[in-house]
């Protein structure tokens, strides 16, 4: 696919794989809501009717993979063929990763409350833990960052015109 082609029919391409996606979702929802309802709440999530969400958790892991595995092949692709120009993202991206190791250094993989409670339940590894925690705290501050960005450039962009 060109990248021309991306660019006209993107959007109306994940428009339509979007609605694909909710009706094949709702199918199995629909059909099983009754019976589903039947069964005790605290049971629920655990009971054979709760896999009535499973097929909509299977096809967003399966979009998910899809999306990463097309960002990782379009980025290589950008990097092979112009690498000059790739290198500002790849500095980025390592700045990133070394951000992201440092957090993983200091996550604590055992948790207190709540949160200790969760990772003994589902019996994550300390590794896991840490992982985790990186990555929630990486999102955190890279959200935090982008929205401090957005308005600081919002006023370079007030004063500059």
């Amino acid at each position: 696919m060109s990248y021309k082609f991306l660019s006209k029919n993107g959007p109306v391409i994940a428009f339509l794989a979007t609605v694909v996606v909710l009706i094949i979702t709702l199918i199995p929802i629909l059909s099983g809501l009754d019976a589903f309802n039947s069964v005790p709440e605290p049971q629920q999530s655990y009971s054979n009717e709760g896999k009535i969400f499973n097929t909509g958790i299977y096809l967003a892991a399966l979009l998910l993979i899809i999306g990463i595995i097309t960002a990782i092949l379009f980025s290589v692709l950008q990097v092979v063929t112009h690498p000059k120009a790739s290198m500002k993202s790849l500095i980025a991206l390592g700045i990133i990763a070394v951000i992201f190791i440092a957090l993983y250094a200091i996550s604590d993989a055992k948790g207190t409350g709540s949160l200790a409670q969760t990772i003994e339940r589902f019996s994550l590894s300390d590794t896991i833990s840490k992982i985790v925690g990186a990555g929630i705290q990486l999102t955190i501050l890279l959200g935090i960052g982008s929205i401090i960005l957005a308005i600081f450039l919002e006023v370079w962009n007030y004063f500059k015109n």
